[in-house]
């Protein structure tokens, strides 16, 4: 699971910042102070991870919204001799398999790139030079595990192997156990293999893949290694089992990056993006378009979940309608759409059908031809039902009913409002396990909805969605309900329908200028939802000042 982000050099960051990524993570800060860095950096992490390519412009999960511009614009101040760096945090307690073993001596583990161009010596890109992966490195519990660098091949060379980390501890005890005749290893062991191991560090060189590295060059030598069984002999220790961890190391590096590469792509593909305007759609929505470049971003594809998902439009009104919720008047429903020329055919068959069932009705009750038997309303439900069974589901068009009036209208017919706020719980009820990263939810929406939002990331964060939120916002009562959740959680009087809410469970980031860059600051929480420390430069003190100056 991933659970933190490190940029460097990328917008408006120069030094490294390291991101929390929890349940909910909410990023404040003044206009074009960096807060969108964040965001574009993970949009950036996926496009590369995808497609391999590294100067990049227009991503697919970023529609019109973002624009990165290409690595001459994206790295910090425009200049061509810094390295981005980028880093996935991951959580090992979500591990499986072969990777779960290697990382069991340590509970998070980073992985990170930088990433640069060629210059000349003017300081300009060489002739054909494009961005590329310079360097790797990996954490366990901050401390380093392993780092290389590219070589003129293009090949990643391993340049240290950090063989006191408990990790490769552990990896040295389990080739000797498994793979030689010695039971175990003593200190005297361990300092004797760290001359083998500094003779396997310039051997071992992995292919650069798409982002992250992915296996080694010799990587199905090293996979044929299972099942060997080294003799150690008494005169020969020393000797022995070095050469048992020149023949297996590299086997557990291989397995460790790619598991490492497999475990950031997972986590890159569950990523989702709306942006800051969202699209507003055409009147009749069974007929938009879905080869719109902003169909994701722009959170027009939230329109066809709710016109075709019957489950997701039912959680959407819960939200919409419910007095302790968002509390609108509207109500989504669907309609279904014919073609006059189907319904010519089952229309006549129908009312044939309804009148022969008059006629059997009065033939069998001997009722007077001057005695109506007839019922309109009824029999215009059974021609509706006839109809259904006939024709099909046909087209579904989505529109609004106003509660307040009985009246249908569509989107078109009401305040924008609800139109930017429909992607958004359609993110938050129609996606399970994902990383879902919103630009300003809040907007077009007055101070309780905005409120109400907050209850609507807890319950999809925390609820059986188990979605992560990272939030760029500007709404104070969007924070200040979230804090008010953690409250009531502490003291016992949480409504039945928002999860509990824990400190660990949100992540209030403040961007801020720290010289000629933007810095991140992590503001904490205590249980009783209390910021710890007050808001840098007196954000959210606007009211105050206005009331009182």
């Amino acid at each position: 699971m991933l659970t933190g982000i490190r940029v460097g050099n990328f917008k408006a960051f120069a030094d490294t910042q390291r991101v929390p990524i929890r349940p909910v993570t909410l990023v404040y800060g003044a206009n074009s102070s960096g807060k969108s860095s964040v965001l574009h950096s993970l949009i950036f992490a996926r496009h590369a991870e995808e497609t391999g390519e590294l100067d990049v412009y227009r991503t697919g999960i970023g529609g019109e919204s973002v624009d990165l511009g290409g690595f001459s614009q994206f790295v910090h101040r425009r200049d061509l001799s810094r390295r981005i760096e980028w880093g996935a945090e991951l959580d090992t307690a979500s591990f499986t398999g072969r990777l779960a073993e290697l990382l069991a001596p340590v509970k998070r583990v980073t992985a990170s790139v930088t990433i640069g161009i060629a210059l000349d010596d003017r300081g300009r890109p060489a002739p054909g030079a494009v961005p590329e992966v310079q360097a790797y490195e990996l954490l366990g519990d901050d401390r380093t595990i392993l780092r290389m660098s590219v070589r003129p091949d293009g090949t990643l060379q391993l340049d240290r192997l950090e063989h006191e980390h408990p990790l490769f501890r552990q990896v040295i005890r389990a080739i000797v156990e498994t793979s030689t005749t010695t039971e175990s290893l003593s200190p005297d062991d361990f300092e004797n293999l760290a001359e083998a191991i500094g003779e396997v560090v310039p051997e071992v060189s992995a292919l650069r893949g798409r982002f992250f590295p992915g296996q080694l060059t010799k990587a199905e030598q090293y996979r044929g290694a299972a099942g060997l069984l080294f003799p150690i002999s008494r005169g020969r220790r020393k000797e022995d089992l070095a050469a048992a961890l020149r023949f297996f190391l590299p086997r557990a590096v291989d397995d460790l990056l790619r598991g490492i590469q497999e475990a950031v792509q997972a986590e890159m593909a569950r990523l989702q993006y709306l942006g800051p305007l969202r699209s507003y759609p055409p009147r009749h929505l069974a007929f938009s378009q879905h080869h719109d470049p902003n169909w994701r971003a722009g959170g027009g594809y939230a329109w066809d979940v709710v016109r075709r998902d019957d489950k997701v439009r039912e959680r959407v009104n819960e939200w919409l309608m419910a007095p302790d919720r968002l509390q609108t008047p509207y109500e989504l429903v669907t309609r279904h759409l014919f073609a006059l020329e189907e319904l010519e055919e089952p229309m006549i068959l129908g009312l044939e059908e309804i009148i022969q069932e008059e006629e059997d009705v009065r033939n069998a009750l001997r009722i007077p031809e001057d005695v109506a038997v007839r019922d309109s309303e009824r029999e215009a439900e059974r021609l509706r039902d006839y109809l259904k069974a006939y024709l099909g589901i046909g087209i579904p068009e989505l529109l609004m009913r106003d509660n307040r009036s009985s009246t249908i209208v569509t989107h078109r017919d009401i305040g924008i409002g609800i139109s930017q706020v429909l992607p958004v719980l359609v993110c938050a009820f129609a996606s399970r396990g994902d990383i879902i990263s919103i630009e300003q939810p809040e907007i077009h929406l007055h101070p309780a909805l905005q409120a109400d939002l907050g209850d609507v990331f807890l319950q999809a964060a925390l609820g059986e969605q188990k979605n992560r939120f990272l939030i760029e916002s500007h709404s104070e009562h969007l924070l200040l309900r979230i804090m008010r959740r953690m409250r009531e959680t502490a003291s016992g009087n949480l409504p039945q329908s928002i999860p509990p809410v824990r400190p660990e469970d949100v992540a209030v980031l403040f961007v801020q200028p720290k010289g000629s860059s933007a810095a991140v600051r992590h503001l904490e929480l205590d249980e009783e939802g209390r910021l710890l420390d007050p808001w840098p430069g007196g954000f959210f003190e606007e009211g105050y000042r206005e009331r009182f100056a």
